[in-house]
C-alpha cells in the first residue's frame, strides 16, 4: 500500500503552496477546503477508461479491449497516461482536477485545465500533518 504524503501543492514552496491552492480553488470557483480534506488522488470512469489523478503525478489510466483472433474474442488491458501533472484536487459535483497544462512549460495535455472528473469512485485525502 502506497504512504499519503502530508498536503503539498507540486513545484511550490512551503510559504507559496497555501496561496497557489487558494488561487487554484478560485479559479475553478471551489471551496477553499479545510486541510483534512484535501484531495490526493481520485479515481473516475470516462468513457471507459478508469484514470486515476494523483497530486504531483501524470494522469493514468486503463480500459478492457475486445480484439478477435481465429473467432475468439480476448480482453486485453490497455493502459494509458496523459503527460499533464496533478497540481490540486477539488471536491464537488463534479470533482475538479487542475494539471500544468497551458501552464508554462506546457506539457501538450489532451485535457482541458482544470477538467472535470465526475464523481470518482474512490477519494483518497492528505494524511494530517
Amino acid at each position: 500500500m502506497r504512504t499519503v504524503p502530508a498536503f503539498f501543492v507540486p513545484t511550490e514552496t512551503p510559504d507559496t503552496q497555501e496561496s497557489v491552492y487558494i488561487t487554484f480553488a478560485t479559479w475553478c470557483r471551489c471551496p477553499v477546503p479545510t486541510r483534512d480534506r484535501r484531495v490526493y488522488s481520485i479515481t473516475y470512469i470516462l468513457k471507459g477508461t478508469t484514470w486515476t489523478a494523483t497530486v504531483g503525478e501524470s494522469l493514468r489510466g486503463m480500459r478492457y479491449v475486445t480484439t478477435r483472433s481465429r473467432g475468439q474474442k480476448s480482453e486485453q488491458v490497455q493502459y494509458v497516461s496523459d503527460p499533464a501533472t496533478v497540481l490540486a484536487i477539488f471536491e464537488g459535483v463534479p470533482f475538479m482536477v487542475v494539471t500544468n497544462q497551458g501552464m508554462p512549460r506546457d506539457v501538450g495535455s489532451a485535457w482541458a485545465n482544470p477538467f472535470l472528473a465526475g464523481q470518482p469512485k474512490a477519494i483518497t485525502y492528505f494524511a494530517e500533518a
